[in-house]
This record gives structure tokens, C-alpha cells and sequence, in this order.
């Protein structure tokens, strides 16, 4: 009986607790961040993002490759490329021209 109990009372606890949960609204881009733009897919980059303008690798980074592009508008968009997944990361940082 007493073992019984017990098991209510973590069964309850733990209800209560789950119940407490709630998802955080997400933060808010901090003043003069840079936009982020989501790619539809991983494995393509999107024709009017324009041309691939150069191809660096920071040291602090040295198994991902950052891709840059440049479209007719001048906007720059820089994504990320791993090389051991053999993936785009699914942001790109966008550089608008006002």
C-alpha cells in the first residue's frame, strides 16, 4: 500500500512538472544583428542568391568552408559548408546594401 502511494506521488510530481513546462518564445535578434535567411533545402544553393564569389576557411574552423555570394543587387549572402557531414548549414548570413 505504502509502495503504492509512493508511486502516485512521483507519477503526480512528475504531471505537475511536465505540466510546468513551456516552450520560451524565441530571442529576439539583438540590435545590429545580422539577418539570417533559412535555406528550403541542405543539399542546393538557390540560383538568385547569384554567384559564388569566394571560398575562405576560418582557423577556428577549419573543417567548414564559408561560401560567399553575390547577386545583381549586391546583396551578399554567406553560408556555411561542413566537410566531414558533406552539408550546407541550414542558415545563411545576409548583408544587405540600403
Amino acid at each position: 500500500m505504502l509502495r503504492t502511494l509512493r508511486m502516485g506521488g512521483v507519477l503526480l510530481i512528475g504531471f505537475i512538472f511536465l505540466a510546468s513546462c513551456a516552450k520560451l518564445p524565441p530571442t529576439p535578434a539583438k540590435e545590429g544583428a545580422l539577418p539570417v535567411e533559412k535555406l528550403a533545402q541542405t543539399n542546393s544553393v538557390p540560383a538568385d542568391w547569384g554567384r559564388l564569389t569566394s571560398a575562405t576557411i576560418s582557423p577556428d574552423f577549419p573543417r567548414q568552408v564559408q561560401l560567399w555570394f553575390q547577386n545583381d543587387q549586391g546583396e551578399i549572402r554567406l553560408v556555411f559548408y561542413d566537410m566531414p557531414q558533406n552539408k550546407l548549414m541550414a542558415e545563411a548570413i545576409v548583408l544587405r546594401r540600403n
